[in-house]
């Protein structure tokens, strides 16, 4: 998404020392050039999820294209005088706007492209807590784990413009044409166990109601979901929690297995799913190996193809992938890992799976790339 009327912030207030940027290290720091912002289209906006009941959440913003490249840390409170709080969980953009969706703290917000709050909406306690966002028209939609999806016009988000009751913990949402699939994962059952769903909800957005359900034979626990063209990618937990993948036929009801992927970065205007797996498996004692691969897929072929060089990033081999976003104008990858200790590392690679850039986020878990 591009926005060539906004602008983002002035070189004198990215001097301030959340700004970081990426140049080799000098005996004389005066020496180093002062950073070229360019325009927003040229901009990134990076959410750490931080962790539960931690209080820090954060949001990062990253100009790939200034000389040198530039990571401002933190802004959110840097404009607001507050932290975002327990936990940031999704993204997305809109109409020039952001929009944050935060679970803990159970609130949407509209923040301007610096970061600042314009409007905010606290969930009441039977709506239930936000977690993903989807965007169609002029309305943002937000799973909430109520049991319920909420429809908010973007010309003012101090109050829901309806709701709709779909299944368990709802998770990821997506838009396919006039309809709205919702990923429903798992509720904690009378005996203090996990009972997973296995429905996928669709909801015509026409008259955003539930159209149907939409059941399989796989254990549930529905996770993320992607629109590649007319295909539709779903991703679940199984018992042993690796994630597999479904494919969707919304017309047929149908979801058939299509290979396994842990994250997801749709490209649909050329027909392709970026695809990250990280695979782990436990030994008897409960030790852990991790074995991480990146690819795509073609969905009109449904070949994958290998991506990414890795031999300037070995690590990420065995890496925990947080954050799996594309750039869809440069087409660069954006792959954050984590270790649910430390501030998260982001990789940028481009097109041709080159590593560009490497750097440290400003808290734990970066969970979402916002790229203009």
């Amino acid at each position: 998404m591009t926005n060539k009327f906004y602008k983002f912030l002035t070189l004198g207030a990215l001097t301030l020392s959340t700004a970081i940027a990426f140049t080799s290290c000098g005996d004389d720091e005066e020496d180093k050039p002062e950073p070229v912002i360019e325009p927003l289209e040229n901009t990134v906006f990076i959410l750490n999820e931080g962790i539960w009941e931690a209080n820090n959440s954060t949001l990062d913003i990253y100009h790939p294209y200034a000389e040198p490249p530039v990571l401002e840390k933190d802004v959110f409170s840097a404009v607001n005088g507050e932290k975002i709080g327990d936990t940031g969980q999704d993204l997305i953009a809109y109409g020039g706007r952001l929009y944050l969706s935060v679970w803990g703290s159970n609130y949407l917000a509209k923040l301007d492209l610096q970061g600042k709050v314009i409007e905010k909406y606290q969930f009441k306690a039977d709506e239930g807590q936000p977690r993903r966002l989807a965007f169609d028209d002029k309305y943002i939609y937000v799973s909430t784990y109520g049991g319920k999806v909420a429809k908010f016009d973007t010309t003012s988000i101090a109050a829901p413009v309806a709701f709709v009751e779909v299944g368990n913990n709802p998770e990821g949402i997506a838009v396919k044409g006039n309809y709205l699939i919702v990923c429903n994962s798992q509720q904690t059952g009378a005996d203090g166990m996990s009972v997973p769903d296995n429905r996928i909800s669709i909801v015509d957005l026409g008259t955003f109601t539930l159209a149907k359900h939409i059941t399989s034979d796989v254990y549930g626990n529905y996770q993320n979901v992607a629109v590649v063209k007319d295909s539709v990618y779903i991703t679940y937990y199984t018992p042993s929690y690796s994630v597999e993948m479904l494919n969707l036929d919304i017309n047929k009801g149908t979801l058939t297995p299509t290979g396994a992927a842990t994250k997801l970065a749709p490209a649909s205007y050329e027909g392709l799913l970026f695809c990250a797996n990280v695979a782990t498996v436990y030994d008897e004692n409960w030790n852990a190996t991790t074995n991480t691969s990146f690819f795509v897929r073609d969905v009109t072929t449904g070949k994958d193809k290998t991506i990414l060089d890795l031999s300037a990033a070995p690590e990420l081999a065995t890496a925990t992938v947080y954050l799996f976003d594309i750039d869809y104008t440069s087409h660069d990858l954006y792959i954050g890992t984590t270790d649910y200790k430390t501030n998260g590392t982001i990789y940028r690679f481009d097109k041709d799976g080159k590593l560009l850039e490497k750097f440290e986020t400003s808290s734990i878990n970066p969970s979402k790339a916002v790229i203009f």
